[in-house]
């Protein structure tokens, strides 16, 4: 029943945000895309950076992750590696004709592949590296840009280093043109190498991830400043067209994944433009949800346990209060349980208790002491047995960070205590 009641939950909390930057059926790698759920039934999607040049820069700036995949697994192999050499400008035939072959039919690839076994994989993403290179340089229609020795070249006139393509968009600037060229023709200058050698070369490969990081960086700032400007454009037009007291209600979750949960764009952006006491309650950032769907049920957890932890547990003691708070947040609602026994069974298999090392630990002013049930687990604020020796922070001050969604929620469950908030 608890599945059922969380999902309906979920359902009916409005208005809601879902702030992705991947879609399982839509769009994914496009600067994010936000789907609006009002109380109306309304079900608004927007990717508002799709209409800029941010999958340009950010495909630039990623392409030598790229390659570092091709490469990565070959580099302490001195059968395929070295660390340089002759031969560097030796290209057989089938490597000379990939510029006007760009499509290579599987028996050439299996061809290439026959006596090094990265030969194939290199290839097709060479091929992709050479099709976007031709595909920017036919889209700019740039006259004058030309490619020699790795540099590029351009004379053209003043004030046209913007074109408009037959879709509408206004083309990079012919700077950020130039830059995106140079990364290719770099990388694609490497592959060739390789492919011909039949080697990988550790010291070009070095240089080439140098030489191209100011690059990469000016790529990375053009995507984030695209992604940036539309995103913001969006929801202040959206917060605009919603009104104080309904914007004020609203929820955001913000699926992610591990390498980016801590802080990204998506989290950054909501927490500058929603009403700042709703910024640590009303943001939601999980990596377990991959579906609207998840987001939504997800959501219902959240909010549904925030009200059974205090109809629960109440909030009258300060171990009322752990527990209620366990269940609201992040954290376990058994870990101030859970830490005594923890270090009883580390005793007395003879492992030292490490008693200030913690995932989180407790303000030096914080409005509320959590007991060591949530955040803070020094020797200065609990005693052995996982005790805390505080009631809340007006009478000891502690010192040590917080997370601020959990100093909110604490300070929600006071204030609603004391009389008056709902969640």
């Amino acid at each position: 029943h608890y599945a059922d009641f969380i999902h309906e939950v979920g359902r009916n909390l409005y208005p809601l945000i879902v702030f992705t930057d991947h879609e399982v059926d839509g769009p994914s790698g496009v600067g994010s895309t936000l789907t609006l759920y009002r109380s109306d039934g309304s079900q608004t999607k927007v990717s508002p950076a799709l209409q800029t040049n941010y999958e340009l820069y950010k495909t630039c700036g990623h392409l030598l992750l790229g390659l570092s995949v091709e490469v990565g697994p070959y580099l302490v192999n001195p059968s395929f590696c070295s660390v340089g050499g002759d031969g560097d400008d030796v290209r057989d035939g089938s490597v000379k004709e990939m510029d006007s072959e760009l499509a290579l039919n599987s028996n050439k690839v299996a061809e290439l592949a026959e006596d090094v076994p990265w030969k194939a994989s290199l290839t097709e993403y060479l091929q992709k590296v050479l099709i976007f290179k031709q595909a920017l340089m036919r889209a700019s229609e740039v006259k004058g840009v030309t490619e020699s020795n790795g540099e590029l070249t351009s004379q053209v006139e003043e004030g046209n280093d913007k074109l408009k393509p037959s879709n509408g968009l206004s083309l990079p600037p012919l700077d950020m043109q130039g830059t995106m060229l140079a990364i290719q023709i770099s990388i694609i200058d490497f592959c060739r190498s390789c492919l011909s050698m039949g080697r990988i070369d550790l010291q070009k490969y070095e240089q080439l991830n140098h030489e191209n990081f100011p690059r990469i960086k000016k790529c990375m700032q053009a995507a984030a400043k695209a992604q940036a400007d539309a995103c913001v454009r969006q929801l202040i037009k959206w917060k605009d067209m919603m009104g104080p007291q309904e914007w004020r209600d609203l929820y955001v979750v913000i699926p992610t994944v591990w390498a980016v949960s801590a802080e990204n764009p998506r989290k950054t952006m909501m927490r500058q433009i929603m009403d700042e006491d709703r910024i640590d309650s009303h943001i939601i950032v999980s990596e377990h949800p991959r579906t609207h769907g998840e987001a939504r049920t997800l959501l219902g957890r959240v909010v549904s346990d925030r009200s059974i932890g205090r109809f629960v547990f109440g909030d009258e003691t300060k171990e009322q209060r752990i527990k209620t708070m366990g269940l609201s947040s992040e954290v376990d609602v058994v870990q101030d349980d859970a830490l005594p026994a923890i270090w009883d069974a580390l005793e007395s298999n003879g492992c030292p208790v490490r008693q200030n090392r913690s995932s989180f630990s407790l303000p030096a002013d914080s409005d509320v002491l959590l007991g060591g049930a949530v955040h803070g687990w020094g020797a200065d604020t609990i005693d052995k047995r996982g005790v805390a020796r505080g009631g809340c922070a007006a009478e000891e001050k502690l010192s040590g960070e917080v997370s601020s969604t959990l100093a909110t929620l604490v300070a929600e469950i006071l204030t609603a205590r004391d009389g008056g908030t709902e969640y």
